[in-house]
């Protein structure tokens, strides 16, 4: 995909190399109306290929804004609900939801960072596009949740239950934001008190005393179940039994041979050596039973109620550390402003260059001072770090960046575009910028100044 700028329109290029019937009748659909949610698709034949021209002006791609910051919730919120916006309009004008495009590259936010719109790209090629819509919308939310504020303690848990329902598939893609939904009802199964945040508490309290046991009647109790090993008793007896009669069957045998004459029940020595051999055998192996035959599993049950532990701390333990505490204290402040001399002069090696844009035209406009970088620059409150009130500056103009030791600039699709030294740059183009180059700002001119 590509820029081009027409009569300060910007549309996104991409050519088509899988020309199809059912290309052909998207194709029409898409020229012909209006489709929430969808880019306006132009068809032009340039060299006997076949381009589709995207009408971007005005909007910005999802990881180019967020390239420069952190996703919040409410952008994430805006994706969901822009993906099934997308999908319910595909749904209805008969076209395939496998064919939009749906990557940080190709979703675009207009200017108030609200609607959304996505690349319909013709055709059936699921390896352009990256797949199929499944495989495209867990890639995005792998990238949403990688640039997500985790700072962002009331959300964070919320992300990511949805990024695990997206993960196992367990989701409609035109009822996406059923996901949101969702979380409602965790959070009003949160308000009936059943659900506790066990952050609050801890193992011990400040005091060194053990935390309190409690049992909570409001909750189900739960069913534990147990298996315990117990011993075959009646496989045991008959090993035993065995084992005796071998014994007396060995002890026949050793009279028959020794004291024949005391035997008053005549057995043919052969088959009373056989009957020894025999019983010494079966011994033998009667001791090698395994074990698995010798025990077995009983499944036991019992209830537990629901208990957690809560720290008690008496009333008078407030003062328990307070010494040890103003001696902490004391040190920090003795100590809290001292620096190494070689730790100072390291400083001043590696004092970071500054960068500001000194305005050198004849209105009655303020210098743009760098204090941090990425630095977004355009006319819009909220969305820009360095606001210009002018009417020929986009809503988000262009934005500075520093990468390695050198500072760039980057046009962010600006309609009366950014130059340096003379020079326009491209949609989404980066270019180098030194100290005392000329800088124009749609037709706002400065000049650079790095200290």
């Amino acid at each position: 995909m590509k820029y081009e700028q027409e009569n300060n329109r910007t549309y996104a290029v991409i050519e088509n190399e899988y020309e199809t019937q059912d290309c052909e009748y998207e194709q029409k659909m898409l020229q012909k109306n209006t489709i929430a949610g969808l880019l306006k698709m132009q068809t032009r034949r340039i060299n006997n290929k076949i381009m589709f021209f995207y009408d971007v002006t005005s909007r910005q791609t999802l990881d180019k804004i967020f390239s420069y910051k952190n996703l919040g919730w409410q952008d994430f919120v805006n994706v969901i609900n822009g993906i099934e916006n997308m999908a319910r309009s595909v749904d209805d004008y008969m076209l395939g939801i496998d064919s939009v495009i749906i990557s940080p590259e190709t979703i675009f936010y207009d200017v108030a960072g609200t609607n959304i719109e996505f690349i319909y790209f013709p055709g059936t090629n699921k390896e352009f596009i990256g797949g199929k819509a499944e495989k495209q919308i867990k890639n995005l939310f792998d990238y949403m949740l990688e640039k997500f504020d985790h700072n962002d303690k009331d959300h964070l848990m919320d992300v990511y239950e949805i990024y695990q329902k997206i993960v196992q598939n367990n989701y409609k893609i035109c009822e996406m934001t059923a996901l949101i939904d969702s979380l409602s009802a965790s959070e009003n199964l949160k308000n009936t008190g059943t659900i506790m945040d066990f952050e609050e508490y801890g193992d011990t309290d400040v005091s060194g005393s053990e935390p309190k046991r409690v049992v909570i009647d409001d909750v189900v109790p739960e069913v534990i179940e147990e298996e315990e090993e117990v011993k075959n008793t009646n496989i045991i007896k008959m090993i035993k039994v065995i084992k005796l009669i071998c014994v007396v069957l060995v002890g026949y045998f050793i009279v028959r041979v020794m004291f024949p004459s005391l035997m008053p029940l005549k057995i043919n020595t052969n088959i009373a050596f056989v009957a020894a051999v025999a019983g010494i055998v079966v011994y033998i192996f009667s001791d090698k039973v395994p074990d698995k035959l010798l025990t077995h599993f009983v499944k036991k049950e019992y209830i537990q109620k629901y208990e957690t532990q809560i720290n008690y701390q008496p009333e008078n333990d407030s003062n328990i550390n307070n010494d040890v505490i103003e001696k902490e204290n004391s040190h920090t402040q003795e100590y809290e402003h001292t620096m190494l001399l070689s730790d100072y002069m390291e400083s001043i090696k590696k004092k970071e260059p500054e960068i500001n844009l000194i305005y050198t035209g004849d209105e009655d406009m303020e210098n743009i001072s760098v204090e941090k970088l990425p630095c977004v620059v355009g006319s819009m409150e909220g969305r820009c770090n360095k606001v210009i009130h002018n009417r020929l500056v986009s809503h988000i103009h262009m934005c500075i960046v520093k990468i390695n030791d050198d500072f760039y600039i980057e046009d962010m699709n600006s309609t009366n575009g950014t130059s340096v030294n003379g020079r326009r740059i491209a949609t989404n183009q980066r270019c180098v910028i030194k100290n005392g180059d000329d800088i124009y700002i749609a037709a706002l001119p400065y000049k650079v100044e790095i200290t």
